[in-house]
């Protein structure tokens, strides 16, 4: 998975931010299901918005299409990256197989 900045930092204004390769592999350190979701992604809901610790740093924001209740998932569980049809980071659940 790569990442594009901005031509700057938002926080600090540092400029010349390079683009870098992120990994496809972390785990969900917040998470809610939507039930009732933006008009894009009405037809997939309920499904879960999570914020994703990735390994090797950084932290991003995703949906889990997979996912229909909060019983579903939990703080902690390692998720990858999967390409998607719709817009936005999509992840999965990985396999017991994928987490070694």
């Amino acid at each position: 998975m790569t990442a594009t900045w901005g031509l700057a930092c938002s926080r600090c204004g540092r400029a010349g931010l390079e683009e870098r390769a992120l990994s496809d592999r972390g785990r969900v350190v917040a998470f809610t299901v939507l039930n009732v979701p933006g008009e894009e992604f009405l037809n997939e809901a309920p499904y879960a918005y999570v914020v994703v610790e990735l390994e090797g740093g950084g932290r991003v924001t995703g949906w889990m299409p997979t996912v229909r209740s909060e019983a579903d998932l939990s703080i902690g569980e390692a998720v990858r990256f999967v390409p998607g049809y719709k817009p936005g980071v999509q992840f999965v659940k990985r396999e017991a197989s994928e987490t070694t």
